[in-house]
Parts: structure tokens; sequence; C-alpha cells
């Protein structure tokens, strides 16, 4: 390597070296804050406000001092060098971010207009003559112009460019709104304002806030530098009388008379008549016994009025106040003249008992009765049909009542009444268990005994086809559901049974042969592919069937007949006739309001068998496993047998059950995994009492019955043994919900609700860690909503959370002893902060919210003209005062609308960025940087022309 070539490298390698330390440093410094540099250029002044990259402009000129390979003359190597050094410098200019500074006095004008329910039609109208009097006087301007509208939520409306013409403001579906959020309305104003705009913002209102917090955004816009101007629509005298509180006591004894208070708000002297309802449900409400009526005359402000009431069943009472002015002039608003309220009366435990054989209830009743404990007996329709009816009874007791008389809605109510507390016994009948058609029910979940025993030796073998109706009326949910009801049947039977299916429109098909119920798998798969349409012909379907049973090895020989419409009679009764030959019977199912009733009822008869008639689809599988129940279930056990102890529970230590004589019969059934058996049958070992825990409550299964029938000898040969066995299980069973009564404070701003529940127990302790559940439960509507509860202090348990409309509304707390909880606290179970070791139910808290009506309905304000004389009586023009106030503006009056839309001595300062302009130079400079590169243009350079 050459001297030459050496030196080159290592003034290259300096150059390099150099550039990176300026460059490293321009990255990794900063000036300190608020350090820039301004130079005047073209008349302005330029701030550079990354002024570090400014030192990158000294590298270059050490490049004139590295030698060049290059012939290229003196003259144009010069060039050169200035070409790309300006360049160099633009770039360098660009990365430094110059800014200038100017001044704008262009006007933006944001209206927010209110629509909601409490605005009416003068002033909606007033509302329009404003923004039509402001996009008037838009036209002398250049202001941009946003309008909004609110009620319950804000919506921005478009206003053409120049149009003087005030776009619709309020909907006819606005005009019910009865909720206006000013605050959401500022926020949307605020987001529309166009940058580098001085803004002003009008807001045309009544001041009557019910949701957000307007005034905690006055000092936002006051940053922001929005103004606002507000008019506020001057009101016509509205009288009004409406009903603002109802108050109940959260509790109350059954029969123990108590007081209603209401308060009833008046602008003028009236008179009104009051009218106090009670009731379980919306539907159900009468007259309150003790004072239903009451006249009143009302003063201008508040006025109390008290009732006197009582109730007279356990569980959520409902009541209701209405109003009615002797003069509807001096009311505006009818929405506000009735409240609601609930309240949850307690008493001492009392049992239902719903009793399918009515005639013979009176002998567990009065065996009841006898030890003291309060029975309310109901026949199989009286059956509670929600989870508030039944929330009355500390325990129901159902015996022998078909699963026809229980609906899913009445079976869900119950799981959710034994969840949250409550005790539920069924008792054995005919009627009970799988018998009573409740296999594969919520009940069957429910209960600690299973339906679906296996055959043994005593039961017979049972053949039995399925003959279903595929016309095409059957299509959809008929056909889903009887196919449905079909594969249910057939997990039903026992793995010796068999089963086929017929399926037949015009024409009967075999879907499957004749084969063992142990085939459930390939059974189910059949029944799937089943399709309708075509027409009806019962008589091809039975006959069909008939020819699968009548060579079947099988004592039973069955047949279910499903079908909803009309068929002919031709040869059906050679058909049954063959049936009976055969040994084979005959059940039908119709379903629709068209079946042919009388060639059902006649099949029926001959066939010996069993009828059903329904017009909802959804009954199918629960008529079909009953019947199936029936035939293919196994029977009921009527023999003598003796209640073998195999727990020895509290309530049997003492009861000489040795003594206990027979028991003529019972259902069979089969222990559950977990379940608590009691009492067994001394002749095959199946469960007469089984029972286990569920949520905080629980079900017990006994499958003896009650009655003479099964219980004769222990009802009238065993000396008080009966009463005190059942006296003695309901009293265990029902231990459980001794819960203790805690204290729940509620508070409600508009749909926000706040939940307080002070757990103080019996000893005068707080109770601590525990694990606590609100339900939320609207009168008169299905279905609840739980929601957690927070441990905030000592003893103290909140929530908050937000009503899904209008009502009334039952809270319900429940609180648990929870080892759960107490870990995360790093507490140890049981112990003197634990008590329990499992999740154990320890006290509950009720009370009632009341929403009838929105809080828009009770901000009622004074006439126009009267609040303009005295704003502090108008909560809604303070509202608006405050907020133009802190927010930098004012009263919007008639000299008022061409300042909105002067520029005035409002001045922006507003910083504009310059490194665009460079980019057009920097082009430029950058073409001829190539030229003279490329070009040559002075010749050859001296030195080597003089070689």
């Amino acid at each position: 390597m050459s001297p030459r070539t050496r030196r080159t490298i290592l003034r290259v390698g300096v150059f390099i070296a150099l550039e990176a330390a300026l460059t490293l440093f321009f990255l990794f410094t900063r000036p300190q804050d608020g350090f820039i540099i301004s130079l005047p250029f073209l008349g302005e002044t330029w701030d550079f406000l990354r002024p570090g990259a400014l030192f990158l402009l000294f590298l270059p000129p050490i490049l004139i001092l590295m030698p060049t390979l290059s012939d290229l003359s003196v003259i144009q190597k010069t060039l050169m060098f200035l070409f790309r050094y300006s360049l160099f410098t633009l770039i360098v200019l660009a990365l430094a971010r110059p800014t200038t500074r100017g001044e704008i006095r262009r006007v933006a004008l944001v209206f927010l207009v209110d629509t909601s329910a409490s605005v009416g039609e003068k002033q909606i109208s007033e509302s329009r003559k404003v923004v039509k009097k402001l996009l008037e006087q838009r036209q002398r301007s250049t202001a941009k112009v946003r309008l909004v509208t609110f009620n319950s939520r804000p919506s921005s409306v478009y206003v053409p460019g120049k149009s003087t013409v005030s776009p619709p403001l309020r909907l006819d579906e606005q005009k019910k709104i009865y909720e206006t959020d000013i605050a959401s309305a500022i926020r949307l104003g605020m987001s529309l304002v166009p940058p580098g705009h001085s803004s002003r913002m009008v807001l045309v209102s009544d001041g009557l806030e019910t949701r957000g917090n307007a005034m905690s955004l006055a000092a936002e816009l006051k940053r922001a530098k929005i103004p606002l101007y507000y008019h506020f629509p001057l009101a016509p005298a509205k009288p009004e009388v409406f009903i603002t509180d109802f108050i109940l006591p959260p509790k109350v004894s059954v029969k123990q008379p108590f007081e209603l208070t209401a308060s009833v708000v008046s602008n003028v002297d009236t008179e009104v008549e009051l009218f106090l309802y009670q009731g379980e449900s919306p539907e159900e409400m009468y007259k309150n016994a003790l004072e239903f009526y009451k006249k009143v005359t009302l003063k201008p402000g508040e006025n109390i009025v008290t009732f006197k009431a009582q109730v007279n069943d356990l569980g959520m009472q409902a009541f209701q106040l209405k109003m009615v002015p002797k003069d509807p002039a001096k009311d505006t608003l009818t929405k506000n003249n009735q409240s609601w309220a609930v309240l949850m009366a307690k008493d001492k435990p009392r049992v239902l008992y719903v009793e399918g054989n009515t005639a013979q209830g009176r002998y567990f009743a009065s065996a009841l009765k006898t030890a003291d404990i309060e029975v309310v007996e109901r026949p199989p329709w009286g059956f509670p049909a929600s989870l508030t009816q039944m929330k009355r009874y500390s325990c129901i007791i159902q015996s022998d009542v078909s699963v026809r008389h229980v609906s899913a809605g009445k079976m869900a109510a119950l799981t959710q009444y034994v969840r949250g507390g409550g005790c539920y016994i069924m008792v054995g009948g005919e009627n009970s268990f799988g018998s009573g058609g409740y296999y594969q029910t919520p009940i069957e979940k429910l209960l600690p005994v299973r339906f679906d025993l296996e055959k043994n030796r005593r039961q017979p073998k049972v053949a039995m086809v399925l003959v279903i109706d595929r016309s095409g009326s059957m299509s959809g949910t008929k056909m889903r559901l009887a196919k449905e009801a079909a594969a249910m049947t057939a997990r039903l039977m026992g793995a010796r049974d068999m089963i086929g299916v017929v399926a037949f429109d015009h024409r009967a098909q075999t879907v499957v042969d004749l084969t063992y119920a142990s085939n459930r798998s390939r059974v189910e798969s059949l029944i799937r592919k089943i399709e309708a349409s075509g027409g009806t012909d019962i008589v091809a379907g039975l006959d069909t069937a008939n020819h699968l049973l009548c060579d079947a090895n099988a004592k039973v020989k069955h047949i279910i007949l499903l079908s909803d419409g009309q068929s002919g009679r031709d040869r059906l009764e050679d058909v049954l006739q063959e049936s009976r030959q055969c040994n084979i019977t005959i059940s039908v199912i119709g379903i629709g309001s068209d079946v042919d009733k009388g060639m059902l009822e006649l099949i029926k008869e001959r066939g010996q068998g069993r009828s059903y008639y329904t017009t909802d689809p959804h009954d199918l599988p629960r008529l079909f496993t009953k019947e199936a129940s029936k035939v293919a279930r196994p029977p009921l056990v009527d023999q003598p047998v003796r209640a073998k102890v195999v727990k020895n529970a509290g309530f049997l230590r003492g009861i000489d059950m040795t003594k206990a004589p027979f028991l003529l019969g019972y259902v069979p059934t089969k222990a559950k995994k977990n379940a608590e058996v009691l009492l067994v049958s001394d002749l095959y070992g199946e469960p007469l009492l089984a029972r286990w825990n569920v949520g905080a409550g629980r079900a017990i299964a006994f499958t003896s019955d009650v009655k003479p029938r099964w219980a004769r000898f222990w009802i009238e040969s065993w000396s008080g043994g009966f009463q005190k066995f059942w006296a003695g299980l309901l009293r265990d069973s029902m231990r459980i919900q001794k819960l203790e009564d805690y204290t729940m404070r509620v508070k409600r701003l508009d749909r926000q609700v706040s939940v307080f529940v002070d757990a103080v127990g019996d000893n005068s302790s707080w109770r601590n860690l525990f694990e606590s559940t609100l339900t939320v439960q609207q009168f008169g509507a299905q279905g609840h909503k739980n929601i957690s509860l927070s441990q905030t202090a000592p003893g103290r348990y909140e929530s908050t959370f937000a009503l899904p409309g209008h009502g009334t509304y039952l809270l319900s707390s429940k609180h648990y002893c929870s080892p759960k909880m107490a870990a995360k606290a790093g507490v140890a179970c049981p112990g003197p902060l634990c008590p329990c070791s499992s999740k154990r139910l320890v006290g509950e808290a009720f009370a009632s919210v009341n929403y009838s009506y929105a809080r828009e309905v009770k901000l009622v304000q004074p006439p126009g003209k009267k609040c303009m004389e005295s704003p502090q009586v108008c909560p809604g023009l303070m509202l608006l005062q405050n907020l133009a106030a802190q927010s930098g503006g004012g009263e919007l009056n008639a000299k008022g609308y061409a300042k909105l839309f002067d520029r005035g001595d409002r001045v922006e300062e507003v910083f504009h960025e310059r490194w665009k302009l460079l980019l057009w130079p920097l082009l430029l400079l950058f073409i001829l940087d190539i030229l003279v590169r490329r070009v040559r243009i002075f010749g050859f350079s001296a030195t080597l022309e003089e070689e």
C-alpha cells in the first residue's frame, strides 16, 4: 500500500469518526427545555425547534481538506461542492424543524340543542328560531358551524354550507325520551371544533340534567378557550303535581300493621285523590285492606301522606300508589302520578304441601299441624308459578303430582329457589319421580336419586314401537321435538327392552326395525334422519307397527302413536282387531287444534292405552317419556317393606325405626353419587329417604307416600311416629335457612344504583370475609341478575350498577362464609374469623328500589318568567349560568348574536411548520448536483493537463 493511499484512508476514517460523533451528539443529547434558535428570514422570524441538528453543518467543510481523484476542473469542483453543501444544508435545516409564528382570526361555532321530553314544543320552536338567527348571522362571516342535538345521548346534525334554514331538531320518537345528558353533548361538541379556530359554544336547554356532570367540564372548556353561551327557552306556566318518594319498611311481619309514607310535590294549590293497591304481580293488584283511599289538599311544595297497611302472605309484596288530581288542568304530566314499592314479608316458617290426590291430603297436613308447623295445602294446579311465590315458603313438599302440572318455567324457578336456600321434598306416588314423567327434567337433576333404573328379574320385558306422523304439517319445530322425544324414549328403556320406530305420511316406512334398546346410538341416529312431507295415513302406520310387534318375544307389547291431523279410517277396525289378537296396547298423543280426537280416542279405547293432547310442541318430550315410563320403566313396588336405617341423621336419633310399621310400597329409584341415603327398603335395598344440599338449600326424595295407599300403617298404627318423623325431617331440613338479617341501604341517581349492606351478626359483631352476591329482580318480570358485592370496610359490602329500565326492583343479598375469600386474606378456616370449613350461607338482606319514571319528570321548574326573576328556584337555569360563567361565556341575548361571529380582539397564535418550503429548492439543487457531477463543463483538471 502506497503512502498516498494510507493518507487517504486515514483522512476518510477521521471524517467518518467525526461525522459519527456529531450524529450521536445530535441524536442522544437534548437542549434545555424551551431552548430554540430564532433567525430572521424573508421578513419573518424562523424558530428552529430542534437546533441540535444545525451542528451537522460543520461536517461538509472538512471535505475541502481531502484530496480528490476527479479529473474535473477546479471551477467545476467548486460548483459541485457548493451545490452538494447547499443540498446538505437544506436537509439539515429541515431536520431542525423550522417554524414561523402567525395569528389567526378564524371562528367556529358549535350549537348544542336540548330535544328531551322536558323541553316543550313551544321551547323547541324557540330553539329553532335561535338556530335560524345564528345561521343568518353566519352569512356575513366565514365562520364554520356545527350542530349537535341531544337527549339521553348526543348526535351530530348536518348543516349545509350557507343554509339559513334550521334543520329538524327533534323527531317524533324523541318526544318521549325523558333523559338529558348535557355533558355528553359538550364532549361531542368539543370534538367537532376544527383545529386552528377561535371557537364558541352555544347551549340551548332547560338545564334539567339527568345524566352525567356538565359542571365537571367547565374547567376543560376554559383550558380549551371555548367559552359557552347559553339560551334558556322560556317555558310556559306548567302546573304540576307528582309523587317523588314512596317509602316502605324493608321488612315486615305477616298480619302486623305498618305505615307507608308518600311524598307528593305540587307547585300549585290543588286537591288530589290517592289510591293504594297491593298484590303479588302487576296483573294481580287489589285494594289495600286497611286504608285504600285518601283525599288530600296539597300546598305548593312537598306534602307528606301516610297510609296504614298489612300483608297476609310471606315473601315479596308490592304496593302501588295512584294519584288522580281533582282538577286535571292543574297537572301537566300524568306519567309521574303513580309510584311502586316492594317489601319482604317474613314470619315463622311455612310449608307448602302440593298433593295430587287432594281427597287424601288431610292425613299428612293434619300430622304437621299437630306438630305446630304451619301448612298451606294446594291441589296439583296450584304449584307455585314463580320464584317470588316460592320464596314465601320455607319448604315445598310435592306429593303424587304429575309433570303436566309442573311446567319447564316452574322447574327452573324451583331449582333457583332451592339453590337460594329453599327446601324441596318430592314424595312418592304413581305420579312421582320417573312414573310421573320427570325423567331427564330439571327436577331429576335437582333430586338426589336417579329415575333410570336398570331392569331386574321382577320386571317384564317390553317391546315398544313409536309410530310418528311425518306429514308436511309436522315440519319445523314439531318434527324436531318429535324426534327428540323419540330419542329420549329410547334412552329411557332398559337394555333388555326392544324398540322400533315407524314413520308415516301417505304411506308407512320402518325407520328402526325392532331392536334392543341397548343399541341406543344406532336408534337415535336413524331417528334423526326422519323428514316431514306428504299426507297422513294413521292406519298404514299402525299396520306396520303390528307386523313388527306381533311375533316379538316380549311380555308387554306397546305402540305410542303421534299425529297432528286427520286421516281416513279404511281398514282401521281390522288393524285394531289384529292388535288385540297380538296383545298389543296402543296409546295416542295428539298435537295441534286440527287433530282428529274422535279417531284417536277410538284407537286408545280399542288399544286399551292412554291419550294425551297438547297444542304446544314443546310438550312432546315430556308426554312421550311419561307414557314410556308407565310402560317400560320399572313398575311401582306394591308390596310390604320395612324402612332400614343406613345412616343415623340427627332427627332420627329420637325415633326408634325398628318399631316403624311396614310401608306398603314405593317408587324404585337409585341414589346418585354424593347423595346422603338415610333409609332404604329391606327388600331390594333401594332408597326410601335420600337427601343432599343444592347450593344453599336442600333437596329430599322420599320414595314412599304420605297417604293410606302405602303409608297406611305409619299413619294409623305407629303411635306418634308418623308425625314425629315428618316434623323432625322438616325442622332439620329447614334449619339451614335460619339466617342472620342484615341491613341494606340503597341510593339511586337516575339509573345508577349504589347498594350498601352492613353485616352485623346476632352478637353485634362485624361479619367479614364473606362471599356476597346481590340479586336484582324486577317486579312482575321473569329472570334476574346477580351482582358481586365487594367488602370496603369492616362488615360493609357495596356495589354500584345500572338498572336496565323503568320499574320496581327487589334487591336481595346472600352472604356466605367462604374459606376461599378467607384464604385470599391469609386467614385460616375454621377459626375465629372464618368459622366454616366449606362455603355456607350465613345471612341475607332485602331492600327495594323504584324507578317508575325518569328523573327528568321529577325536575319540574316554575314558569320561565319566574325563573328569570328568581334563578335560585330553577335548578336548570342555575346550572346553565354557572357553566357559562366558569367557562368564560355568558347568556346569549339579542345583542350577542353578531358578537359570536365577531373576530374582535380574540387572536390565536399558531405555529406553521416550514420544512415543506425547503423541498422545492432541495429538489432543484439535487438536479444541479447531478448535472455538475455527470457533465464536463470547464474542461480537465490543470494538474492532469500538465502531466
